[in-house]
């Protein structure tokens, strides 16, 4: 192809050997490295732990033109409050491990997969005007300087909030009364409900269940030992649970895995007289006989 615009010719002296060694093949350039400084870098000792010092400074807390409301814990009872309080009135803040509302009656219907997680968590963040929340755990309370001695979730770091009003909204655990071998296998084959973790840890399980009893090589005791979910408690989150659990087995599982829907057995526990005993006593045995 002959080349004779102007634009034509500029394009061919561009072209030409010293614009190509130029524009296309530009010198290679070896980068110098200190090697020495290098290795002192990669072997260096253990990094020291964090400190308060490598974190943002707050503002001053004698600077402030609100009287501070510091909020402990991110439940029913913190994260109303939190939302409630006038903002223009107090510098409301929030400490808490988690950094969400969770809406605990709809938690066992996460743990079969009937509703997502993410439909009943609000995050603390979007509650409107709220001076500031920290991820972390309160660890000390100095009622007399007013001051509450926080540890950071993820570094452990502990650092201080100082308040004026201070709200303990931090909830309950779990009671296990003692129960042998509780702390050793949770997370394994033990698992509460009370976290979004804990409905995700339970979904995971049951469906690892399942898949590993499908398996046509395993031994028959170890199939109806996988099989067989056992629920500790007659309160409203067991019940719920196991009905949830209940439908969950006849609706979807039934389909998924017809040949073991025999083998599956679902055991209620309660030490009490009877479940649901906050209730009526007539909404307990319309329970029990919709459940046999």
């Amino acid at each position: 192809m002959v080349l004779t615009s102007p634009y034509s010719r500029g394009v061919r002296l561009l072209l030409s050997s010293t614009s190509r060694n130029s524009l296309f093949s530009p010198p290679l350039r070896r980068p110098s490295y200190n090697y020495n400084n290098a290795s002192r870098i990669l072997f260096s000792s253990a990094p020291s732990p964090a400190t308060s010092d490598d974190y943002n400074s707050e503002p001053s807390f004698e600077n402030r033109i609100k009287p501070r409301v510091l909020i402990l814990g991110s439940g029913w009872g913190g994260f109303t409050l939190a939302r409630r309080l006038d903002k223009e009135l107090f510098d409301v803040r929030v400490i808490s491990p988690a950094n969400h509302f969770l809406f605990t009656p709809l938690l066992p219907s996460t743990a079969v997969g009937t509703l997502e997680f993410r439909a009943i968590q609000e995050p603390v963040r979007t509650i409107k005007g709220l001076g500031h929340y920290y991820q972390a755990k309160a660890r000390d309370i100095d009622s007399t300087k007013q001051i509450v001695t926080c540890e950071d979730l993820y570094k452990g770091v502990r650092f201080d909030v100082e308040y004026d009003y201070l709200v303990v909204a931090a909830g309950m655990k779990s009671h296990t009364f003692n129960t042998h071998n509780i702390e050793r296998l949770e997370g394994v084959v033990v698992f509460f409900l009370k976290h979004l973790f804990h409905a995700r840890q339970i979904r995971n399980r049951i469906v690892e269940c399942f898949e590993r009893a499908s398996n046509y090589t395993i031994p028959k005791v170890q199939r109806d030992r996988l099989l067989t979910f056992i629920v500790v408690g007659g309160g409203p989150t067991s019940c719920e649970f196991m009905a949830e659990l209940h439908d969950f087995i006849t609706k979807d599982v039934k389909k998924w895995y017809p040949e073991l829907t025999k083998h599956i057995k679902l055991v209620l526990v309660e030490a009490g007289p009877g479940i649901l005993g906050s209730f009526d006593k007539a909404l307990s045995e319309y329970y029990l006989q919709k459940l046999k």
